[in-house]
């Protein structure tokens, strides 16, 4: 009986989980580029018993209860739509490349074209990082009229000042998500990367979230209804053990 109140705790868990996945692809439905992330649920029991070279960590044969758990999230790296906006600062990605940029924590990697021109007229993200270009360094558009050609060639006032650095991975679904629409490469995953080949740049465009919000709430229903499908299962335990203690706990 204890061991299904585990069960059932351990799925309210890995639905509060899976809520908390399925919420941020909402939210994030309107933020160009931003691909949609998806919940991996495992057996309990399957995850104590690929634990097995941890000893300290997990003991196999008492593992309490069972049910699942969200074991992983995982990046669909499907592209979004492509919308015209007429922004000549904007460019969206049509193909498997990512948009280079310096941050404060080193390299990152962005599918957000959505750029804009800050204080010392460089090419910067939303966040205000700046755009790298091919050879690595940053991109000054300040002094007249910004246009990016379907290359991701760089141009003011018709003359060309540099080229968006566009980097393909041979393996994208190892990069590692960080906040704020970007990715972060290791060392191994890098060395796997090149130059962009397959990749079109659709100027004054950009990618939409890959997001379908009516799945994603479809999604949401169902794991409030799992949540309480398992609050019902606890309930009637604990009901059950209440009237087991109450009457074999009582005096003839």
């Amino acid at each position: 009986m204890i061991l299904g109140l585990y069960a059932a705790a351990n799925g309210m868990m890995s639905v509060e989980e899976r809520q908390s996945v399925i919420a941020n692809n909402i939210a994030n439905a309107m933020t160009p580029g931003f691909k949609r992330q998806g919940g991996v649920q495992k057996g309990f029991y399957q995850v104590f018993q690929s634990s097995r070279s941890s000893p300290l960590r997990f003991n196999v044969s008492s593992a309490p209860g069972g049910g699942v758990k969200l074991f992983e999230t995982y990046t669909n790296l499907e592209n979004g739509a492509i919308t015209t906006n007429g922004d000549p600062l904007s460019v969206a990605l049509s193909g498997p490349a990512y948009i280079g940029v310096d941050t404060p924590k080193g390299e990152r990697f962005t599918r957000n074209g959505k750029f804009a021109v800050d204080t010392d007229g460089q090419l910067v993200t939303p966040e205000g990082y700046k755009v790298q270009s091919a050879s690595g360094s940053g991109i000054s558009v300040s002094g007249g009229s910004v246009e990016i050609d379907d290359k991701g060639n760089v141009s003011v006032n018709g003359e060309t000042v540099g080229q968006i650095r566009l980097i393909e991975f041979e393996k994208p679904q190892l990069l590692s998500r960080e906040g704020q629409n970007l990715y972060a490469a290791s060392a191994d995953v890098l060395k796997f990367s090149a130059p962009a080949t397959k990749t079109q740049v659709a100027p004054k465009s950009i990618e939409l979230s890959n997001v379908q919000t009516p799945a994603e709430m479809v999604n949401m229903m169902i794991g409030l209804r799992a949540y309480a499908a398992n609050q019902k299962v606890i309930n009637a335990i604990d009901d059950t053990m209440g009237q087991l203690i109450q009457q074999v706990g009582s005096p003839i």
